[in-house]
């Protein structure tokens, strides 16, 4: 009775490990985006409501204080006209980042160039994107600067403050993402609602505030010729500045590919302060750290040579989707993740991703293995360049 009665606690415990944690669905298709706009709304990622935290608390550990200061807007060229229907090539596959910044009160209210506001930090930061408030301690301790947060939409503006609080409490700046978002676009141009505009106002110089996440995927928007032009994402950069003149972020994906694609979705200044793209290179076939290379590679020199003001982060692969065939790097593959990246010379990258209430089946909070190495990327790599 006794060996029994010993089985069955066994296979309770087998149980609760199986299902504890935060086990997530698979992903969904090979064309993974860093947000889910439909999932997003149903389930809120890294806000101060999210309860999808699945790590232990670790102790804080000492971290080097970066310095930030403000970038503001470059100068704007617009573009105009339709986004073509059809690709001329295959859509690139996806990665993930994020970026910070400081604001004085008085905000001038018209673009203004970013050559004399001085580097980001002394050097490129280092971000992971959705983390819930209850991991802000355990993420900071791995050497985390710069975390990304949805915001309630139906929020206050005490609500929005106290989320910025607690990441300042933690030593975080935070990539702030209004969802659902509260700007659209009717036809000739963008209508910003007045929540929005009071979440502008709240954010705004806000000492945890990093930037504010306008767009995800802006060129693509779910089919081809459904998206923004550069021309389009201009009018909305201007708008949101001339409110508050906050730092601007966007997941914008593939430099390259989009400037090759059409004369309207070149990219440009004046879209976003910090442009995010990504490439995944760890699936269960392997690590293709050549092809990492080639994006990379290609999206900076693209950017550099098109939108010399806007800071370039990169979105660093850390999660699995059984769907996608994707799956969570080793520690080693980590490393030479984040080598190549910092080495490549961006201005920040992000893990991606911490946690995902359902987009993914396995992200990084489940791996307190891989800890170490996040926080020795952070002392061995990011803090040389």
């Amino acid at each position: 009775m006794a060996k029994v009665f010993t089985l069955l606690i066994a296979l309770a415990g087998l149980v609760i490990i199986a299902f504890g944690g935060c086990v997530r669905p698979a992903a969904p298709l090979q064309q993974i985006s860093p947000i889910e706009p439909a999932i997003m709304s149903a389930n809120p990622i890294g806000s101060a409501s999210a309860t999808n935290s699945c790590t232990p608390f670790l102790p804080r550990s000492p971290t080097p204080t970066a310095t930030f200061t403000p970038i503001l807007s470059p100068t704007a060229t617009p573009t105009s006209a339709p986004i073509p229907a059809s690709p001329a090539s295959p859509r690139p596959v996806r990665t993930s980042p994020a970026p910070p910044s400081t604001l004085p009160e008085d905000q001038e209210s018209q673009p203004h160039p970013t050559d004399d506001q001085g580097s980001l930090h002394p050097h490129p930061f280092y971000g992971m994107e959705f983390v819930p408030t209850k991991d802000f301690e355990t993420v900071r301790g791995l050497g985390i600067e710069v975390i990304g947060q949805t915001f309630a939409h139906d929020g206050s503006p005490a609500s929005w403050k106290a989320q910025l609080d607690l990441a300042e409490d933690a030593g975080l700046r935070v990539i702030a993402w209004l969802w659902p978002q509260g700007w659209t676009w009717e036809g000739d141009q963008w209508v910003i609602d007045e929540q929005a505009r009071s979440f502008l106002e709240t954010v705004a110089g806000n000492e945890a505030l990093f930037a504010v996440y306008v767009f995800n995927e802006p060129y693509w928007q779910e089919c081809w010729g459904c998206g923004y032009t550069t021309s389009q994402q201009q009018k909305l950069y201007s708008q949101i500045k001339a409110i508050r003149n906050v730092p601007i972020f966007s997941a914008v994906d593939s430099m390259r590919f989009w400037t090759d694609y059409s004369p309207e979705t070149a990219f440009a200044d004046g879209i976003c302060d910090y442009c995010a793209t990504w490439y995944y290179p760890v699936t269960q076939d392997g690590f293709d750290q050549d092809e990492l290379r080639a994006r990379i590679a290609a999206d900076l020199s693209t950017a550099r040579q098109r939108a010399p003001k806007s800071k370039i982060v990169w979105y660093m692969q850390a999660f699995a989707g059984a769907e996608s065939g994707y799956r969570v790097p080793t520690a080693n593959e980590m490393e030479e993740i984040a080598r190549i990246v910092y080495e490549a010379g961006v201005d920040g990258a992000m893990w991606y991703v911490w946690s995902f209430n359902s987009l993914y089946n396995d992200t990084l909070c489940r791996h307190p293995e891989l800890f170490a190495t996040v926080r020795k990327i952070y002392e061995e790599t990011v803090l040389l360049h």
